[in-house]
């Protein structure tokens, strides 16, 4: 398999707009293609809505004798043919245009939602291999420090208390190896993941460690633009223009038959019909109130769903504050830990229970700093969350 290296800047200038994956499953990915052919076969739609129904051509004869089945008259035979056709009425054709445009701008915010959504989910997946790699160099730095210090104390000191402490260092050794076959099997899980959305190879990534940058301002209001409410929207509008339609076909469309009837033995002569529905059932009647019912829902969902987003970016928003926290605070935790694995270093191989103490440090600045790779990426796929929440390229 080709492996592409691909570098993920998390810094300033981070762009995932241009990740290679991101562009993979936009070139690749079959629910696009689809969505795409989706928008292809709309717009055609608005073309078809525009022309009349085709002319109805008819040809038939009347002299045939019931009695003597499928026997005509020979000598007054009656043939005719005459051609339909149904004329519109009430603005129906535009109105049908309009509401076909309405169907291609829905679907394609649809297709932009489906390619944020799809950014959102490559974005955290890297977000997430990125946490992984950086683990995976966290435990691969401690099982160097730990041996270090076992090989230091057993050249030190063989006595039966310096041994249990040997063996409290064998068994954080242990317990790293286990978390690294975990980590490398997570790792795999989102190489899958990726390459099922892609749906090509997936590249070899490698990231840098860093936030990303969040420049946004004045969330509320650009909720206000995000595809999904759009999309509710145009919604609502479509569904405007189905009862300006149902209110036209109150206005019954007419339909024109010229004919030609040539009869022999008899002049032939030429007939002019014009018909139209009766409504009288009140069908038309009842398909306004439906369609007015089904604008009011329609205006409710686009309230409801301005509230739903709404509530899901205040949360977020605290979610990436509260992240930013406990990132800070993970530092600080690291940092008392730092200092007090200096101050053990110079009694940990001549005193008892000195290891021990070096030992319950160390496991605590690895946990630090496998906080730190974790709120990192949660403050991370919050950002990207928000971003994709209010339609926003990153």
């Amino acid at each position: 398999m080709k492996r592409i290296v691909l570098m993920l800047v998390a810094l300033a200038g981070y762009a995932l707009a241009q990740s290679e994956l991101t562009s993979l499953a936009y070139e690749h990915n079959y629910e696009l293609k689809a969505l795409e052919a989706e928008v292809s076969a709309l717009e055609k739609e608005v073309d078809i809505s525009k022309i009349w129904e085709n002319p109805m051509l008819s040809l038939g004869v009347n002299d045939i004798f019931l009695n003597e089945p499928l026997t005509r008259n020979k000598e007054m035979q009656n043939e005719a043919i005459s051609l339909s056709q149904t004329i519109p009425t009430g603005g129906k054709l535009d109105i049908k245009a309009s509401i076909a445009m309405q169907d291609v701008a829905i679907k394609k915010l649809e297709l932009r939602a489906k390619k944020l959504e799809m950014q959102q989910e490559i974005g955290v997946l890297e977000q997430n291999y990125i946490r992984i790699n950086q683990d995976l160099a966290l435990v691969a730095k401690y099982e160097k420090i730990l041996e270090d210090l076992k090989n230091a104390h057993l050249s030190y000191n063989t006595t039966a208390a310096h041994y249990v402490d040997t063996l409290n260092n064998t068994i954080l050794q242990k317990n790293l190896a286990i978390e690294k076959k975990t980590l490398l099997r997570d790792k795999a899980s989102i190489e899958r993941k990726l390459e099922s959305i892609i749906v090509a190879p997936v590249p070899e990534m490698s990231g840098h460690e860093g936030l990303l940058p969040y420049t946004l301002s004045d969330e509320e209001k650009l909720l206000e633009k995000t595809p999904k409410i759009q999309i509710q929207t145009l919604q609502s509008a479509k569904e405007l223009l189905n009862l300006r339609y149902e209110k036209a076909n109150k206005t019954p469309d007419v339909t024109v038959t010229l004919g030609y009837n040539r009869r022999q033995g008899r002049d032939d002569y030429a007939f002019l019909g014009v018909s139209v529905p009766l409504p009288i059932y009140g069908k038309e009647n009842a398909s306004i109130q439906k369609a007015t019912l089904t604008h009011f829902a329609s205006e409710q969902s686009v309230l409801n769903t301005h509230k739903q987003l709404l509530f899901e970016l205040k949360d977020e928003l605290l979610n990436k504050e509260l992240q930013y926290d406990k990132l800070s605070l993970a530092k600080e935790v690291l940092h008392e830990n730092e200092k007090m694995y200096e101050v053990l270093q110079s009694t940990a191989l001549s005193q008892n229970d000195a290891l021990l103490s070096l030992l319950n440090v160390l496991t605590q600045m690895l946990e630090a700093q496998k906080q730190i790779n974790a709120y990192r990426f949660a403050y991370n796929e919050s950002i990207i969350k928000i971003y994709t929440l209010l339609g926003e390229p990153l």
